[in-house]
């Protein structure tokens, strides 16, 4: 496989994961309308509802992290290229950067914070479907 060819599959990645970033937004915006039309059906169906949304909501996390995860492990990968030599454009652009032909990509400390999100999201979805008060009591 060719530099470019990395490159390539390393693009494709990105464009994946801004999809998902698309798909979490209109996930979101669609179980809000759902749990304001689903308002006036029996707790159960509302249950049902919640649940099968927020199985969606994890299973777009999970999507998130693979994505992600296969990032940083290709481009590690690149790294390493660079290192030995064998990904020359990547090597001088790591090293106009900043960074250091060689070293692993990591996740950011603060990623956790994505699944700390998640989980309040899950959580307000299932608040929305159950427990929230749609109407005013006059």
């Amino acid at each position: 496989m060719t530099e470019a060819d990395f490159i390539h599959i390393i693009t494709q990645n990105r464009q994946v994961y801004g999809l998902y970033s698309v798909g979490y937004g209109l996930l979101s915006l669609t179980a809000l309308i759902a749990a304001y039309l689903l308002r006036n059906t029996p707790l159960w169906f509302r249950s049902l509802a919640a649940a099968i949304t927020v199985f969606q909501i994890f299973i777009t996390f999970t999507g998130f992290t693979a994505v992600n995860t296969g990032f940083f492990t290709m481009m590690t990968e690149l790294s390493k290229a660079a290192a030995s030599g064998g990904a020359p454009m990547i090597k001088d652009v790591m090293i106009a950067g900043g960074s250091t032909p060689g070293q692993p990509f990591e996740a950011p400390s603060w990623a956790i914070l994505g699944l700390i999100a998640t989980l309040i999201h899950a959580a307000g979805t299932v608040y929305l479907f159950t427990m929230a008060k749609w109407e005013k009591d006059d």
